[in-house]
């Protein structure tokens, strides 16, 4: 790859500083930048400079904007005071369990004007619909409404799948068909932190009873409200862009749906953003083919070495003595259990500074599970109540954290840092 120039350099440095607040480092755009021929890096610099990266921070001040303006509305048109029901789309580990996470911590302590009940659920099956009155409003959450397919998806009550050749209807345990319905007493929200302008179009023909908000976004190739300016340009970005959607995400050439979305969320990378962004695809004799600026898949990686838990297992161990575990005593027994895991996974993340809601979401935790986890760690002293980790905590693991010597056999003796047993990804590692 040819070195960019010093105008390119520039402007890669700019929007790493301003654009990624120094979250992204200038090894992985110029990575990134090795996919493109040497004369495309004009027009794969221009794509980096319209991304747009949320950071935890970031959409709890949007959230709280929205919100405020969502409770005026309601209270402007219910004119009494109301209940508050909020529900996240998707299962546990999906993004609308990280919105709600950040909404719980924004009224944690506090209960805005005009409402006389706060209520949060993880499953729609937990809410009693029945009972709901003229005062109850529901609020759905998510982090990015890209085509608007979710949304209707979750509302179906089946869904069908394949069983020996035969087309089956299964019932769909998620949905919130029985919720969201035209002429309900109650008022139904959808908050989406961010809206792309097709799924806006598409969920206000088809569900206008649901009251929509969110910062809307421009689909990235729009004839007249392209970011990349006029026609002429935005087509040759256009036509770049897709040359290579069709080389690494076939059907999927500019995001999900033809979404075309430029969104990158601290927690997660939407299927819905240009895949030149984020696919990270490899041959099949394992050589790698394309490398992202920010793998999506890496997120999955992530909750594998959750799920496999192989290596959290020997932090486990290292940690026994705020389980209450002698391991010199041959009788021991029962170190490693689904609590202590999950204890120890969640106090790596937060000594590594980790947010939060980006662990829920790793994790695949509801609020309830995070609240309850928090609750149990800060009995034994592995954090305060605030989860700032406790002075033993961080001595526990700073001689856990020693570089491990590892027998290979075949290339014999060699060394692992730890950064390679806990997962972070590369761009965001040491950032978060």
């Amino acid at each position: 790859m040819r070195i960019p120039s010093e105008n390119l350099q520039k402007r890669i440095v700019d929007t790493i500083r301003y654009r990624f607040y120094d979250r992204l480092e200038l090894y992985d755009v110029y990575r990134w930048l090795d996919n493109f021929q040497d004369d495309e890096q004009e027009m794969a610099v221009s794509v980096l400079e319209k991304l747009e990266y949320y950071r935890e921070e970031d959409l709890l001040g949007m959230l709280l904007s929205k919100l405020n303006t969502i409770f005026k509305d309601l209270w402007g048109e219910i004119q009494k005071p109301f209940r508050v029901l909020f529900m996240p789309l998707g299962k546990p580990g999906k993004s609308g369990h990280v919105i709600m996470y950040l909404v719980k911590n924004l009224f944690r302590n506090q209960t805005p004007k005009n409402i006389k009940g706060i209520m949060y659920y993880n499953h729609p099956k937990d809410i009693d619909v029945q009972s709901l009155i003229d005062e109850d409003v529901i609020i759905f959450l998510d982090d990015i409404i890209g085509s608007g397919d979710s949304f209707a998806t979750d509302c179906k009550l089946t869904f069908e799948k394949e069983k020996n050749g035969k087309i089956l209807q299964i019932n769909n345990e998620w949905t919130i068909g029985n919720i969201v319905k035209e002429n309900a007493p109650y008022k139904i929200v959808l908050l989406s932190c961010i809206l792309m302008d097709k799924g806006k179009t598409r969920l206000e023909r088809d569900f206008p009873y649901v009251k929509l908000y969110g910062d809307v976004r421009v689909h990235a190739f729009s004839k007249n409200k392209s970011p990349f300016g006029g026609y002429l340009k935005m087509k040759k970005i256009r036509e770049f862009c897709y040359k290579y959607g069709q080389q690494i995400c076939r059907r999927r050439e500019l995001g999900y749906s033809n979404s075309q979305a430029l969104v990158l969320f601290a927690h997660a990378v939407p299927n819905n953003t240009l895949p030149i962004i984020w696919v990270d695809k490899y041959e099949d004799n394992g050589v790698k083919y394309w490398q992202p600026l920010i793998a999506r898949n890496q997120l999955k990686k992530q909750n594998m070495a959750f799920i496999q838990r192989m290596d959290n297992n020997r932090w486990v161990f290292k940690l026994s003595q705020f389980f209450g575990v002698d391991l010199d005593n041959p009788d021991w027994k029962g170190i490693i259990q689904d609590k202590n895991v999950k204890l120890t996974y969640l106090l790596r993340c937060l000594e590594k500074k980790m947010p939060e809601v980006v662990i829920a979401n790793e994790m695949g935790l509801t609020n309830d599970d995070m609240a309850s986890i928090f609750e149990e760690g800060e009995k034994i002293g592995m954090w305060d109540k605030d989860h700032k980790v406790t002075y033993e905590a961080q001595k526990a693991l700073a001689e856990a954290s020693k570089i491990f010597r590892i027998e290979n056999k075949e290339k014999g003796f060699f060394y692992v840092d730890d950064r390679d047993y806990m997962y972070i990804p590369e761009t965001f590692r040491g950032k978060s």
